[in-house]
Parts: structure tokens; C-alpha cells; sequence
């Protein structure tokens, strides 16, 4: 397989980008239809509801109490006209001309020429029967900001990178010193790793193309999972699943084994993944004795999400279509007021959002497997009662060193996570901690400007922005070293610089295993601290070579929403980052970088908009998050409190 075809965390859909939302407060991509809503210049209460369908090209417009619109009568109105420009803004042209299938010519793809292209058809006007269901969708969009933010970690946020800082190209120039004598310590095979990604490989290949029929290469692929966990306590009810799912007869039980059967394998890999982690680092791990989880989930709702992650499988990526994937938004909405089922509601949020993007997909030129294979096997997990809860395990009482802050993030879910040395009061040995706050939030709220949303509900991010320790009283702890946060159990401390941290408290730091569910390679992210490398310049690729390994640099996951960029961390001498593995390799994600700026030592951090920023790009990127929340909430206050 490609690489994109093996990595967990591809990018299958770009962001939305930025835009006003005074004319048009909603327009997505969606059920075959380029839809959304737009605002009536008479009048501020009354919205139109327009879209134009995919191919066809039907048009509809009608206002919210469903009158229709008098501009629509032989062609598209102006309310479809603002429609197609803003979701050209949002989307880009040629996303949208893909969507709707519009024969430009030999024109280049703009809001004017595919107007232009689907006018020149005489498209013909549709019924009005979507109009309730696209404002439907609009009024859901607009809950998004009023559902309420966890500090409980929502570990499958690290399948979506946030949105990435723009690429800037660097020079190439000599490799750095001791690349010739360079070992690859982290490229050295690792026992076992091939084998189990193999058999993997061949149950995503079969899920592919869907199990409701599967032809013989599928079923070997089936047969290929039972195989490899032969040895395990799955192994009977694994080769039991596979042969029913091999005829096409699997049933929901057979479908949660066979996802239990790869997540095996994979927390296999993530295992010997982390020993050779361990052994480059030097660090020490202690084994998590994971508490029971507490009851309470609603039944209904599970059962609900694993009935459409059932329908999946049996379509296959390749059978996609706008109605199995619509299938998910009804489940979806009634979990996310739920805290409790949070972390699989902004899973399935997520990944319903990809599939959605990409139908049908039996048209893709490419497909994400081993990417959606892992959404569909985690989302099937944590249908079952118990499986997402994360209890507290003890609390902590010491002082926090913040080391960096990472950022996750789809369309409508976005979470900060601060990696940071925690120093216990009994004077015990340091410890690796994170701490993470999540919030729902509209497609167009993105980059700079999520820190407006996520930043009220955790003192700890603007520390980590000012270089500020944190002391803290009896704040809980996951048994995996994730503080539940309470601004209540802390308190700002002394300034904490974190490459002092990096140098002094990091390499004796000991770490938590993660707990079974939770050992995937995705989720390898190890903080790390290098200086004194050589840097490999090609283009946006950026290697770090050290003299027992050379290491890639992801400056694919450098996000938008702090002041880091690829081309400082090209120019770094030093550097405090993930270690990560994704598509068969180790790589280095920067969280902060020392850097030489005229002349004089600079330190620059993915996080230092966390807690606020005077910089104008990121100033000017909050005030327009901020202008766009401001226009959603009055429409909000207008539409779902009346």
C-alpha cells in the first residue's frame, strides 16, 4: 500500500477556510447538494434556504417557513449566487466544482464560471422537500456552540492533526555533521511489526470493498485477521467472526470481535513500538492499572452508533453513499450533550464528516484504508458500555511544568493538549503528564481562532502561552497520566522556561503505559528533546540527524494556531517534540523550537497564542473567529430559544 493508503492520520479533506458569515451563515457540501443558508437583506429574522443538487443541478429556495424564494423562477437566484460564492470562499473552487460535477470547459474553476457552467444548462427547480432538512442541519451547526467543553482526554482526536501552518519552502543545504556514521537506531526492523501490519493490511484491504458480499481475496483477508490472533484468548470467537463475515452472514457481535481482533494487533505494535521508543529515550514506564469504568451510558444511543458502524462494513468504502453516511448525524447530535459519550460522539462527528466529503466512493481515485479502518474499529469499541469512560485514578499535588501544547481538530471538534513535567510535593520522581480541553465548534472557526473557544475553560493554557508554571492541589488523575482539569485544584506559579524544563526534568521523567484500549501507533506521541543536530534540507522536508539516528520532521502537524513554522523549525537548533509513528516510520512532531532571529536566540511555540497574542497574524485571526462566533450565537439566540 501507498503511504497515504497506511497512514493513520491523512488528511483526506482540507479545512474550511475563513470567512464573513454576515450574508451566508451556513453552506456545506452534503447529501449530494451544495446547500446552505442564507440571510435576507429586508428583513433579520427571515433566512433563505437554498442549494443546488450535485450533477442535476436543481435548484431550491425558500425561506425558513418554507415561501419561496420570487428571484428563483427560471434560473438561480441571487440567494443561490451568494450560496456558490461563499462556498468558494470556504471550500475552494475546484472543491466545489468537483462536488457538483459542473462542466467548466477550458474555464478555471471560480464562483463566476461554475455559476456560469450549471446556468448555461437550464438546470430545472427541485421540490422543496430538502429545505427542512438543510435547516435542520443549520440549526445543528448552530448547537455546536452551545454544547458545553471536557477536560476528560478524548484520545481519538489524535487521528485528526490540526489545521497546518502554510508551508513555507527552504532552501536545501549540506546535510548536517555525522550523517555518513549515522546508525538508525529508529529504523531498525522491530520484531513482529511486519507480520502484524500485515494481517491488518489484509482486513482493511477486505473492509474496503465492503463485507456484505466479499469476494475470495477478501476472505482471505478475513481469515488472514483469525490467523494472526490464533494464539490469543480471541481465537475462537475470532475465527468464528471471520468465517460468518467471509459468507457475507457476520452480525453485529461477529463485527465488534473482528474490531477487537485488529485493535490486538495493533496495541501489539504499538507495544514494541514504545519499547524502541523507550530504549532511544532512556526512559523509564511504569504498567496502568486502569480502574472500572462506571456505568451509565445511554444503551439506546450505543446500539444506535454501532448499527450504522455495522452498515459500513457491510457497504465498504468503496459503496459509500450520501444516504448510508447521512445515517450518522441523528446519533451524533443526541451524543454530544451527553459528557459521557462525548469522545465517541466527536469520533463518529469526524469520521462521518470524511465519508461524507468523499462520496460516492466508488468514484475515489484513493482511499484512506488503514485511516478508516482505525475510526471504524475504535468507533465499534466504544460502542460497547463502559469502553470510553476514563476514571480518575488518584489526584496530584505538586508543581506542573508545562513543555508544549498540542492541537487536534476536525470540522467540528477541536481539542488543545499540554504536554508538561509534573513534580509531586512528597518529592517522588517526576512524572509525564498531559492535560486536554475539547470543545465543539463550527467549521469555520479555525487556526488562531479556536483558542477563543477553548481557552475560558482551562487557566493552563495561557501558562503554557507565558512560560508559567502551575501548582496544584489533589487534581485527578487518569491511571494513563491524564489530569482531569479543574481550574479550581490550581493556581498560577513561578515563570517555567520550558526548554529548561526540556533539559533539566525531562530526560529523568518517568512515563505511564497506556491503558489496552488506548495502545494504538496513532497514539505514540513521546516527549522528546533534541539539540545539537544537523539539519537535511529538501524543499518542505526537514530531517534531523543525530548521531545514532537520523529523524524525520512532521511539519505537516505545525498548526495554524501558534507562531511555529516550518521554516523555523528548519532554522532550529533545538527542539522540544513528539516523537511519533505513522506509515512505517518514527517522526518528530515540534512543539517549540530555539531559533536565531537577527542575530539574537528566539524560542517559538506552537502554543504561544494559547493564552492570547499581540501578533498581528494571530490577532487578526481571532478577531475574525471572533466576528464569525459573534454572527452564529445571535443567530442562535434568534433561531433555537424561541
Amino acid at each position: 500500500m501507498s503511504d497515504y493508503e497506511r497512514s493513520s492520520t491523512a488528511r483526506v479533506i482540507p479545512p474550511a477556510r475563513p470567512r464573513k458569515l454576515a450574508k451566508v451563515p451556513f453552506v456545506e457540501l452534503a447529501d449530494g447538494r451544495l446547500q446552505g443558508v442564507v440571510s435576507s437583506g429586508s428583513a433579520i429574522e427571515r433566512v433563505y434556504v437554498s442549494s443546488v443538487a450535485a450533477g442535476t443541478y436543481a435548484y431550491a429556495c425558500s425561506t425558513n417557513n418554507n415561501r419561496p424564494c420570487g428571484g428563483a423562477r427560471g434560473g438561480f437566484c441571487n440567494h443561490i449566487g451568494a450560496l456558490i460564492s461563499e462556498a468558494v470562499v470556504q471550500y475552494g473552487a475546484e472543491r466545489v466544482a468537483r462536488y457538483l460535477r459542473a462542466d467548466l470547459g477550458d474555464g478555471e474553476a471560480s464562483a463566476q464560471t461554475i455559476n456560469a457552467g450549471m446556468s448555461a444548462t437550464r438546470p430545472s427547480p427541485a421540490d422543496s422537500k430538502a429545505a427542512a432538512s438543510v435547516f435542520s442541519r443549520f440549526l445543528r451547526h448552530l448547537t455546536y456552540l452551545e454544547l458545553p467543553p471536557t477536560t476528560a482526554p478524548l484520545p481519538e482526536m489524535q487521528w485528526f492533526p490540526a489545521t497546518r501552518a502554510q508551508s513555507t519552502e527552504v532552501p536545501p543545504q549540506e546535510a548536517g555533521a555525522g550523517e555518513e556514521e549515522c546508525l538508525d537506531t529508529l529504523t531498525e526492523p522491530v520484531d513482529g511489526l511486519t507480520e502484524a501490519l500485515t494481517a491488518v493490511d489484509a482486513f482493511d484491504r477486505a473492509l474496503t470493498g465492503g463485507l456484505l458480499r466479499p469476494r475470495p481475496a477478501q476472505a482471505e483477508g478475513l481469515i488472514a485477521l483469525a490467523d494472526a490472533v490464533a494464539a490469543s484468548p480471541l481465537a475462537a470467537r475470532a475465527a468464528e467472526a471471520a468465517e460468518k463475515a467471509a459468507a457475507g452472514a457476520a452480525s453485529e457481535d461477529h463485527f465488534v470481535t473482528l474490531a477487537a481482533a485488529r485493535t490486538a494487533l495493533l496495541g501489539a505494535a504499538h507495544d514494541a513500538l514504545t519499547a524502541r521508543a523507550d530504549e532511544v529515550t532512556g526512559r523509564a514506564r511504569e504498567e496502568a492499572t486502569v480502574p472500572p469504568a462506571a456505568g451509565g451510558q445511554a444503551q439506546n444511543l450505543l446500539a444506535a452508533a454501532r448499527s450504522w458502524l455495522c452498515d459500513l462494513a457491510r457497504t465498504g468504502w468503496q459503496g459509500i453513499d450520501h444516504d448510508v453516511v447521512s445515517g450518522a448525524a441523528q446519533v451524533v447530535s443526541a451524543m454530544l450533550p451527553e459528557p459521557r459519550l462525548r469522545r465517541l460522539a466527536a469520533l463518529l462527528d469526524g469520521f462521518a464528516a470524511e465519508l461524507a466529503a468523499s462520496c460516492p466512493g466508488a468514484a475515489l481515485e484513493r482511499i484512506p484504508v488503514r485511516r478508516w479502518a482505525d475510526l471504524w474499529a475504535r468507533g465499534m469499541l466504544l460502542t460497547l458500555p463502559g469502553a470510553a469512560a476514563a476514571p480518575a485514578a488518584y489526584t496530584a499535588t505538586g508543581r506542573l511544568l508545562p513543555l508544549g501544547v498540542d492541537v487536534h481538530e476536525h470540522a467540528t471538534a477541536v481539542q488543545a493538549q499540554v504536554h508538561a513535567v509534573f513534580e509531586p510535593a512528597d518529592g517522588t520522581a517526576a512524572r509525564l503528564v498531559r492535560a486536554s480541553v475539547s470543545v465543539p465548534k463550527p467549521d469555520t472557526v479555525l487556526g488562531a481562532g479556536v483558542w477563543q473557544l477553548l481557552r475560558p475553560h482551562m487557566t493552563l493554557l495561557a501558562a503554557a502561552g507565558e512560560g508559567r508554571s502551575m501548582d496544584l492541589t489533589e487534581m485527578p488523575v487518569t491511571a494513563e497520566g491524564d489530569l482531569i482539569w479543574q481550574d479550581e485544584h490550581a493556581r498560577p506559579g513561578e515563570p517555567a522556561d520550558p526548554f529548561a524544563t526540556a533539559r533539566v526534568a525531562l530526560p529523568t521523567a518517568t512515563t505511564t503505559s497506556a491503558a489496552p484500549l488506548d495502545r494504538h501507533p496513532a497514539r505514540l506521541a513521546e516527549p522528546v528533546f533534541l539539540e545539537g543536530y544537523g539539519i537535511d534540507r529538501d524543499g518542505d522536508t526537514v530531517t534531523f540527524t543525530l548521531p545514532t539516528h537520523r529523524l524525520p520532521v512532521d511539519t505537516d502537524r505545525v498548526p495554524a494556531a501558534g507562531p511555529l513554522t516550518p521554516q523555523s523549525v528548519a532554522a532550529s537548533s533545538a527542539c522540544i517534540g513528539l516523537l511519533r509513528w505513522d506509515a512505517g516510520r518514527f517522526r518528530l512532531q515540534p512543539l517549540a523550537v530555539e531559533t536565531t532571529v537577527r542575530r539574537k536566540p528566539v524560542a517559538v511555540h506552537a502554543g504561544a497564542w494559547a493564552g492570547g497574542t499581540t501578533d498581528k497574524a494571530g490577532a487578526k485571526a481571532e478577531k475574525a473567529a471572533t466576528d464569525a462566533v459573534n454572527v452564529l450565537r445571535e443567530r442562535a439566540g434568534r433561531l433555537l430559544r424561541k
